[in-house]
Formats: C-alpha cells, sequence, structure tokens
C-alpha cells in the first residue's frame, strides 16, 4: 500500500525464528531501526533472549547505509548493542541515556504525564493511554522524530493524539464496566504488563486471561508465573480460558491459598460467556488478553454486547 505520496512508512517486522528478520529486512532496507526490547516471546523457535537478541538484530545488516538505530537503554540486553558501531541511539528513564523521560505521573488508565529530556530540549506531553510501557513507546516515537527532523512540538502533538487500535489497549467505556482491550496477542512481558495497567484501574479490578502461545518446553512454567503475578498484584478476580491457563490458575492458587482472589478456569469461550452474568459486576474495570490465536476479541465484543 506505500504509494509515491508517502514520505514515511512504519513497518512492524513480526518474527519468530532466525532468518526472518533478515529476509524481511532485506526487502523493507529500513533507514531507522527501532528495538524497543528483548522480550520473552518465540522462545520456541529461538530458545533464549540472547536468541531473540540475535534474531532481531539481523535488522543491521540488511538497513540501508547510514541508517539510524534506535533502542531501549534500560534493556540488559539492548545495551549491550553500546560497543556497536555506528552506536545506537538509546532511550529509557536513564539520565545517562541519549533521550530519556523524568517526573512520571500515572492518571491510571488515563495514561500518564512526564517530562522527554532530549539533547534538541525537554518538553512535558500526556501519553492518553495506560501503561508504564507506554513511555517507552513514546520515547522511542520521539527519538524517531528527531530522526526523521520533526520538531518538539510536532512531536508532543503527535504522542498527545495517540489512539490506540482495537486490542492493543484500547479502553472502552460501556454502561456497566470499563474493559481494557488488550488481546491482539500476548506473551509473559506483556501479559505482566497489561496485569501492572490494570492495578490503576478504579472499582474491582478483573482479568480475563488466555493461552500463550510459542513459548518452547517452559510454556506451563510461564503461564503459572503470569499466575503468580496476577496474584501478586491484588486483581480481584481471574478468569482463564484454554488447556495452559490451568498453568495460570495454580499460579495464583500458589500465591492464594486462603481463596481471598476470585479465580476460575474455563475450557471454552462459551462457558465462559454462560458463567460472566453472574460472576461481573457494575463498575468492573475488565482486561482481555491472550494470544492472538485464542480469538480473543470474541470475548471483547461480548462485555460490550452486555455493557450498554
Amino acid at each position: 500500500r506505500i504509494r509515491e505520496e508517502h514520505e514515511a512508512a512504519v513497518l512492524e517486522m513480526g518474527i519468530s525464528d532466525f532468518g526472518e528478520m533478515t529476509t524481511l529486512a532485506s526487502m523493507a532496507k529500513p533507514t531507522v531501526c527501532v528495538l524497543t526490547n528483548i522480550g520473552l516471546c518465540h522462545l520456541e523457535n529461538l530458545k533464549t533472549r540472547d536468541g531473540i537478541l540475535k534474531a532481531k538484530t539481523e535488522m543491521f545488516d540488511q538497513a540501508m547505509p547510514g541508517a539510524q538505530i534506535i533502542v531501549n537503554g534500560d534493556d540488559d540486553k539492548l545495551i549491550t548493542l553500546k560497543s556497536r558501531t555506528p552506536q545506537p541511539t538509546f532511550f529509557g528513564l536513564d539520565p545517562s541515556l541519549d533521550l530519556y523521560a523524568e517526573n512520571v505521573e500515572n492518571l491510571g488508565l488515563a495514561g500518564s504525564r512526564c517530562d522527554f529530556v532530549t539533547k534538541a530540549g525537554r518538553f512535558t506531553a500526556t501519553i492518553p493511554i495506560p501503561g508504564h510501557h507506554m513511555v517507552y513507546n513514546a520515547l522511542a516515537g520521539t527519538a524517531v522524530g528527531l530522526a526523521l527532523g520533526l520538531t518538539l512540538d510536532e512531536i508532543r502533538a503527535g504522542i498527545e493524539t495517540l489512539k490506540p487500535v482495537s486490542g492493543r489497549n484500547h479502553l472502552i467505556h460501556t454502561d456497566k464496566w470499563d474493559i481494557l482491550d488488550d488481546c491482539y496477542n500476548a506473551n509473559p512481558v506483556s501479559m505482566a504488563a497489561s496485569l501492572d495497567v490494570l492495578t490503576n484501574a478504579l472499582g474491582r479490578k478483573v482479568a480475563i486471561l488466555g493461552d500463550m502461545g510459542e513459548l518452547g518446553e517452559n510454556e506451563k512454567l510461564l503461564h503459572y508465573n503470569v499466575g503468580c503475578h496476577a496474584a501478586d498484584n491484588q486483581i480481584d478476580a481471574i478468569f482463564a480460558v484454554g488447556e495452559l491457563s490451568k498453568e495460570l490458575v495454580k499460579g495464583v492458587h500458589a500465591k492464594d491459598p486462603d481463596g481471598k482472589l476470585i479465580c476460575k478456569h474455563f475450557d471454552t469461550k462459551e462457558a465462559l460467556f454462560e458463567a460472566l452474568p453472574l460472576l461481573l459486576m457494575q463498575g468492573d474495570s475488565i482486561l482481555v488478553k491472550a494470544s492472538h490465536f485464542m480469538e480473543f476479541p470474541e470475548i471483547v465484543k461480548w462485555l460490550e454486547d452486555h455493557g450498554n
């Protein structure tokens, strides 16, 4: 869909194995390369975070000559690129980095506000999508904006008018409850981040969670750990769907042996739908998240239809 009139294209390089980034980047020939983090997705083929780093950085060898590289300097794996020549632009919360944020104020599900400090000057902006990780995304966007010659005023305006797409931290208000639609995809790191966002909600905090795919031999443990994280965050009610999510429920119960938190498992979405009318309450804030193959947008639609 790229046409002559377009000045820039932002392309997500989605990979799950070695060599795939080389193929994609050789087609795209990027002039700006951005790496936001080295998480725990696609471990089935890439095995470790070091494997993920190796696969993602294949992009650099296919980039255009003189391409700018922008990476998260707070990530323990990406900071190792400091030895690379030419050195990337590093962003994060560490004031020693090239571009950083400070005075971060959590606005709950309304987002966050912070000061952005760059070599071109500083500005304050409100990020209208919730989640601490959105500060990092805004920093990455700021670095790209500067690389493309945008002014600080233009960058601030872009951040403050940001609108989420369906399935990506999309906050939906209904008459009965608020829905945090983050069901486009999931891995252990993004699942934990979304649960952290949910803790900022007003009223009862409800998480409807499903299986995460492509996690390799430790998939059960990684689901168990997500359950532990949900319990540690005192999520009031956790409703899990899918075979692997049985491990998630075990993690909740391990951290909450007295059963203070509501936690139920359902084999299918249909079973969940039958139970939800008796489980949900007026004023709930409800996170919906799972890997794409779980088809959780169906749950978001059910919540929208029954929330008005």
